[in-house]
């Protein structure tokens, strides 16, 4: 992984503290969550990037245009100068997602963003790029970063779609048309913070008007059905976001504690976490003989982070999601994710104690001579699935079962 300078983290604290505490995880819907999450990564330097600092992924027209660095459209998206550039953008789009992926569906407002991502950046490049000829040639070199533009295009979709729904300026209530509210605050946001890039702001509210008055809608949905996808429509009206996100989801509510593992196993099979950790979770390998005799108890965990391959992980990540959805919605994020690591432990342990004390009476087993039983390695979660598969038949099953849970 390439080296980062050190950053401040109190923006991500922040953040951290309005999504668990404020918000909270289960309010959020699925792409939204995991947008923050990986720019909160990317500000971290927690994923290996292409870039080591915003400088090097800022988007300008003398880096776009003259340097032929047509990345940088993307990819100054997902940087951000300090924490608390950070911790604002990311809030103000928590609020603007929980609204508008309810409304749009997940894989629609996935899209969207992808889709304003390039075209705010592409936008943003073109009116510094005039500004540059007509107004001072500084213009071409000046750089920006951060989701400011998307935030302001999806903004104008939000006030355009859902006037009457809690109309804020900064986080403020305010009281004016809809249509204004953009404009207002691309000028209260300039006052404030001088340094804020006007021409983004400015670019991502005219992709906005794009969209909602059909000169970019009508390219946007002949994609979409390209990739497959039926029509969206979507009325202007007023609505809850939070009954309607709990309607879409009913009895599906997503399983955050299941999520959270399966992220951290994806992210670990393909070498996203930082090195100290991936050094600390090297030894895929749980034996008897690591575990009774050398007494490295964490080998009763760490392995299940591993896995053998693609198709192992797959299955892993499956079955664990389908497993959040029930048991988690009956015992909660909390304890099921504490029910998951003493379910994880307890079958390691029992591997560990049948291959010492009772396997090496047998010959031979599945061509494994006795001798040879306490080295045996056993790694991935399918014994804690396992486990937590006849938990959930109990569970299901005897009606005395969740008695024993509260």
């Amino acid at each position: 992984m390439r080296r980062r300078q050190q950053r401040d983290t109190m923006g991500v604290l922040l953040l951290l503290n309005h999504v668990v505490y404020q918000i909270g995880l289960d309010v959020i819907p699925p792409v939204t969550l995991a947008i923050v999450v990986a720019q909160a990564c990317t500000f971290l330097g927690l994923v290996d990037l292409p870039w080591r600092s915003p400088a090097e992924a800022c988007i300008s027209v003398d880096k776009v245009v003259f340097r032929g660095q047509w990345w940088r459209i993307l990819f100054a998206a997902f940087e951000h100068g300090d924490s608390f550039h950070l911790y604002y953008n990311m809030v103000s789009f928590i609020w603007k997602g929980i609204r508008m992926e309810t409304e749009l569906g997940s894989a629609y407002f996935l899209y969207i963003v992808c889709l304003f991502t390039g075209l705010t950046g592409v936008t943003l490049v073109g009116l510094s790029y005039l500004c540059g000829m007509f107004v001072n040639p500084s213009f071409y070199y000046q750089c920006a970063v951060g989701f400011s533009a998307v935030i302001f295009a999806l903004k104008v979709l939000n006030n355009h779609y859902w006037p009457g729904i809690s109309p804020t300026i900064m986080g403020m209530s305010v009281s004016m048309p809809s249509g204004l509210i953009v404009w207002a605050e691309l000028v209260l946001i300039q006052l404030v913070t001088p340094n804020a890039s006007f021409l983004g702001h400015l670019a991502g509210i005219l992709v906005g008007l794009a969209y909602v008055h059909d000169i970019v809608k009508p390219f946007a949905d002949l994609i979409w059905r390209l990739l497959g996808q039926g029509p969206v429509y979507i009325a202007r009206g007023v609505s809850s976001p939070r009954r309607a996100w709990q309607r879409s989801l009913g009895a599906y509510r997503i399983p955050v504690g299941a999520a959270l593992i399966s992220g951290a196993l994806v992210a670990h099979k393909m070498r996203l976490l930082p090195a100290f950790l991936s050094y600390k979770l090297n030894n895929p390998c749980v034996n008897s003989y690591l575990v009774l005799k050398q007494e490295r108890w964490e080998q009763l965990l760490v392995p299940a982070l591993h896995t053998y391959n693609s198709m192992h992980l797959m299955y892993t990540v499956v079955s664990l999601l389908g497993l959040g959805f029930y048991l988690e919605r009956r015992l909660g994020t909390v304890r099921f994710a504490l029910t998951t690591l003493a379910a994880t432990v307890a079958t390691n342990l029992a591997y560990c104690l049948m291959t010492h004390f009772v396997l090496p009476y047998a010959k031979e087993i599945d061509g494994i001579p006795h001798f040879e039983m306490e080295y045996k390695c056993f790694l991935g979660m399918t014994g804690a699935l396992m486990a937590l598969k006849v938990y959930l038949f109990l569970l299901l099953s005897v009606r005395w079962l969740p008695l024993v849970l509260h």
